[in-house]
């Protein structure tokens, strides 16, 4: 495995997920080193590129090339995994601006797996996350947060098929380079176990 500068431990103890034919694997083992290699990365952004899908994950324009790519991959602030499901890789997911129990998730899948295998795998690597216990038996993660452009009608439309709850829209709150303005952002959030019944209507977001 390629050897990375040392990180500071985590309490998180699994290091490869694997049921149903899907597969979790973190970017670090647990020997603080990397799983994949920085010329696998380059490989992934330029599917991305491929793919089209560039901007649509880093609208605000803090990933434009490969070396842009492996530094977001390399940020201790984030905590990434790659996902393979009955062999064949899928994308990655990646969880960041920790506080308490909670974090923001976002999701980058490959385009054979769009659709409803795309929530079909989302939805396991989200119960994984909420399975995941620390060294003390405690849960580590309590909620998952999102933070989308409202002009992204489909990953709203995703995170509402993954149960995420909408808790509003908060004006100029994002960047997109391409349009050089600030857009409105959607709140969500989706809790480990749920304290509430009450559904906030979501059409507003949709039109």
């Amino acid at each position: 495995m390629y050897q990375a500068l040392p990180i500071e431990s985590h309490e998180q103890k699994i290091v490869t997920h694997k049921k149903k034919g899907l597969s979790i694997t973190p970017i670090y083992a647990k020997d603080c080193t990397l799983n994949y290699s920085d010329e696998y990365f380059a490989h992934v952004y330029r599917r991305l590129v491929r793919e089209e899908t560039v901007y649509k994950i880093f609208y605000d324009g803090s990933v434009r090339n490969t070396n842009d790519f492996i530094k977001f991959i390399r940020d201790k602030k984030n905590e990434l995994f790659f996902v393979e499901y009955d062999g064949k890789e899928v994308g990655f997911f990646w969880l960041t601006k920790f506080r308490e129990k909670s974090a923001f998730i976002n999701y980058c899948f490959y385009k054979r797996f769009w659709g409803e295998k795309a929530l079909h795998i989302s939805k396991s690597c989200i119960g994984f996350l909420f399975n995941r216990i620390d060294a003390y038996g405690d849960h580590i993660l309590d909620v998952l947060l999102g933070l989308t452009p409202v002009t992204n009608k489909l990953a709203i439309t995703f995170l509402l098929k993954n149960g995420m709850k909408v808790i509003g829209k908060i004006p100029g709150m994002l960047y997109d380079f391409r349009e050089e303005k600030t857009v409105d952002a959607v709140f969500s959030y989706k809790q480990r176990i749920a304290s509430s019944k009450i559904k906030i209507p979501t059409f507003f977001f949709l039109n």
